[in-house]
């Protein structure tokens, strides 16, 4: 193949070419001398460094946590006040002498002979509240989940036992009672359920007519 190149500006494009390659090697090794320079650098800098031990203690699973603590107490109220289905108010206060042993029924001749018959111990109470120790709000919580309770569950007879103490519970239980919609009557406990210290409550259930 002809070409219009002289042999000077052929040696001379050669002599460029080859520079171009020098230059290419040089930049290269240039380039592998610094990689291996900074390798070296980095295994310096390292020297006397220790491995991070893998934590090896597996965590618990959903089974083996232990549960959340429930507060049995905070449950419990409210279950009670759930069952409770009704509630008292301190508004209202009846007058009960002290110089009378405690007696009241709703008025009618067959709630004043039932009545009469509880305060001789006709009526065996199938519940007992003991309030001995409880606040003035806890008991009227205890009371009304106690008669909700005897009510849905047909028990015509049950006793409060207030204690006497400063009294509190002895004046407040009654006025309580009379607010209950489904109380016949109560009285002052004969002597063994309690006498002075407890009362007798009579709830209006079926079973209650028959006994007339």
């Amino acid at each position: 193949m002809k070409t219009n190149l002289s042999k000077g500006a052929i040696k001379a494009f050669l002599a460029q070419q080859s520079a171009a390659v020098s230059a290419s090697q040089s930049s290269s090794a240039s380039q592998i001398d610094e990689a291996v320079q900074a390798k070296a650098d980095f295994i310096a800098s390292v020297q006397g460094v220790k491995p991070i031990t893998q934590d090896t203690i597996a965590p618990l699973s959903g089974q083996q946590q232990k549960p959340m603590r429930r507060d049995k107490a905070s449950a419990a109220t409210r279950t009670r006040q759930q069952g409770a289905e009704f509630v008292f108010s301190d508004g209202f206060e009846a007058h009960f002498p002290d110089t009378e042993a405690l007696l009241w029924h709703v008025g009618d001749k067959p709630s004043a002979a039932l009545t009469k018959r509880l305060r001789k111990g006709d009526f065996i109470p199938e519940y007992q509240l003991d309030c001995h120790g409880l606040t003035k709000a806890d008991a009227k919580n205890e009371l009304a989940a106690l008669l909700s309770s005897a009510y849905r569950q047909d028990i015509p007879c049950v006793a409060i036992m207030h204690g006497h103490g400063s009294g509190v519970l002895k004046r407040a239980i009654p006025n309580w009672l009379i607010q209950y919609p489904h109380v016949v009557g109560f009285c002052q406990a004969p002597k063994q359920w309690g006498g002075k210290a407890a009362i007798l409550v009579l709830l209006n259930i079926p079973e209650l007519a028959h006994r007339i």
